[in-house]
């Protein structure tokens, strides 16, 4: 199951859909992924789009609407909203954090080759 999420994060996924690929009702389903992994699919679905948008936002300098469209949300304020609400940050945060610690390490180059 999580591999199938892992490929499939960014589309929308229904309970339904995941519990008939275990042959389980979705109640039965939620009991079971809950035990398991320790989080509701929801949660758990939520938690690796937004794992995939923070990558993204490090690594990329795409908009942040195209990074949410690109990791299953459907809007910039969806996105916002949601690592507001689970991970007390926002999109915004992250890219600075990056500009931040790109800044940083270039002033230690910088240092470097004067103290050289």
């Amino acid at each position: 199951m999580q591999e199938y999420l892992a490929e499939n994060f960014t589309r929308k996924l229904s309970v339904g859909e995941l519990a008939a690929l275990c042959n389980h009702s979705p109640n039965h389903f939620i009991i079971a992924f809950t035990k398991t992994l320790g989080e509701r699919p929801h949660r758990y679905l939520i938690n690796l789009r937004l794992d995939f948008a923070e990558r993204l936002l490090v690594e990329s300098d795409l908009p942040y609407g195209q990074v949410a469209s690109m990791r299953g949300f459907s809007s910039h304020s969806h996105l916002t909203s949601a690592m507001s609400k689970y991970r007390q940050r926002m999109p915004t945060m992250i890219r600075a954090e990056k500009i931040n610690i790109f800044t940083s390490i270039m002033m230690c180059r910088a240092l470097l080759r004067v103290a050289q």
